[in-house]
């Protein structure tokens, strides 16, 4: 907990009878109070085109409370009293620093967590302090550092993933020119995913902010690993085999390229999935995402999108490319020429 306390403070409190008694106003007795440290304005002094307050000060002979209790104050009858005989002045301990937040006083509890994720122990903390520590009126607790940045990057990537999702799906659209080729290559991404979720599993590794980069990184690794299958197999399709065939020739004919894809992207990240140095905290989770996502991603994804693209593509119509239909209309138009 920050310390605020230890500074030596001076306090004063009206004692209204002796005021009545010595016809004291307490407007004038804390005036005197307020000349002792900040002075008692009292005019303006005008230096060119500048303006300054003119205050009188009025220090205590002693800087203590026997200094500010000998102080005197003016009273109705225009005679004078000691500021002791009207209030009622002690040395407490008080702040030796004031955090403000907002315009709001502040004192900061600080944690250093260690052996467990950020996100489920401020969820405790939460529902522990909400039932242990019932606040007064005007008192608030607010959660801030790693974790009001995890919430303000949470909101950023309920937005962002959504966008990622929409652009991948709509260049393999423009890729593929099918709907349902586009479905098929798009459904690697969950199977990648569940790979690197399985890694953070293994690991005892919770979710966080590197570990979504790390998703999102793997699933466009993913994807990368269908759109090389799916061309192949619509290459096939385009030279007249049927969809079974296609899909088995041309996946096994592209099999050492999605495996070398895999490789290079799981050896690259294996040296940050394994540090230990400073930074590793957040560079371990991105990197067992990645790598642990890459490598049993590109099996699953050999062994099941096969599968899904003979049920998809049952009946399907290859789109010929624009290209190809223009240099075909260009020999219908040339034959009776020939």
């Amino acid at each position: 907990v920050e310390r605020i306390l230890g500074q030596p403070v001076i306090t004063a409190k009206a004692n209204r009878e002796r005021m009545a008694t010595y016809g004291v106003r307490a407007e004038d007795a804390f005036m005197v109070l307020g000349a002792t440290r900040e002075g008692v304005r009292v005019g303006t002094v005008y230096e060119g085109p500048r303006r300054f307050d003119l205050k009188v000060i009025q220090p205590p002979e002693q800087p203590t409370i026997d200094g500010v209790a000998a102080l005197r104050v003016e009273t109705m009858r225009g005679d004078t009293v000691r500021l002791e005989d009207v209030l009622d002045i002690t040395e407490t301990d008080g702040p030796a620093s004031v955090r403000r937040v907002d315009r709001q006083r502040a004192v900061r509890v600080d944690v250093n967590l260690r052996g467990r994720d950020l996100l489920s122990w401020v969820n405790e903390a939460q529902a522990k302090v909400k039932e242990k520590l019932p606040l007064e009126s005007g008192y608030t607790v607010l959660w801030g550092g790693q974790f009001e940045n995890f919430e303000r990057a949470s909101a950023r990537l309920r937005i962002v993933v959504p966008i990622v999702i929409a652009i991948i799906f709509g260049m393999l659209l423009l890729m593929f020119r099918s709907v349902r080729m586009s479905s098929a290559v798009f459904a690697t991404v969950p199977l990648a995913l569940t790979g690197g979720m399985l890694g953070l599993l293994v690991r005892g590794m919770p979710f966080s902010l590197s570990a979504a980069v790390g998703f999102i990184a793997l699933g466009g690794i993913a994807v990368l690993n269908g759109v090389v299958i799916g061309q192949e197999v619509q290459r096939l399709l385009l030279k007249g085999y049927d969809v079974t065939t296609a899909v088995v020739s041309g996946t096994s004919t592209v099999v050492r390229a999605v495996l070398s894809t895999a490789a290079v992207a799981a050896l690259g990240f294996l040296p940050m999935a394994l540090s230990t140095g400073a930074g590793s905290e957040v560079q371990r989770p991105l990197a067992t995402a990645v790598a642990v996502g890459v490598a049993l991603g590109a099996f699953t994804t050999l062994a099941v999108l096969p599968g899904i693209l003979v049920e998809l593509l049952k009946g399907y119509v290859v789109p010929v490319p624009v290209a190809q239909d223009r240099r075909a209309g260009d020999r219908q138009a040339a034959a009776p020429h020939g």
